[in-house]
């Protein structure tokens, strides 16, 4: 999005000339709503300056617990697993077992969530562990 954005301002600075400067600008700037209204629909949002964030927390249960509430102000959310043991990370409101789950992280591996995805996230140890867990909003 951002070098169509560019791409038309340039062209919009370039245009001289009265009504056909106008109509040249106008034709421009519908061309730059129409991409944004289909990236809206889409679901993307421009990007945000993050002023604020959680983190990090520590995450350490060995039976379901949550890493991370539901958040309509989240963007991003990060999880290190720090400890010995895997952990079972899961993006929704299912419970999180051994066997069901989104993604397995072993000992050393870093999980970026999804960016803007606001949803529940829940976890389990298998064994104890240890996850720093960083939200950013």
């Amino acid at each position: 999005m951002g070098w169509q954005t560019n791409r038309i301002l340039e062209t919009i600075g370039t245009a001289t000339g009265g009504t056909q400067s106008i109509n040249y600008n106008l034709e421009a700037i519908e061309a730059l709503m129409v991409t944004l209204q289909a990236d809206v629909a889409d679901g993307l949002r421009p990007p945000n300056a993050t002023t604020g964030g959680t983190g990090p927390t520590t995450f350490t249960s060995t039976s379901y617990g949550t890493i991370a509430t539901s958040s309509t102000g989240r963007l991003g959310c990060t999880i290190f697993n720090s400890g010995p043991g895997n952990l079972h990370v899961t993006l929704g409101t299912a419970t999180t077992s051994t066997s069901a789950f989104s993604v397995k992280l072993s000992s050393g591996d870093y999980y970026e969530v999804p960016f803007n995805y606001t949803g529940l996230i829940g976890g389990i140890f298998a064994t104890a562990g240890t996850a720093e867990v960083t939200t950013v909003s």
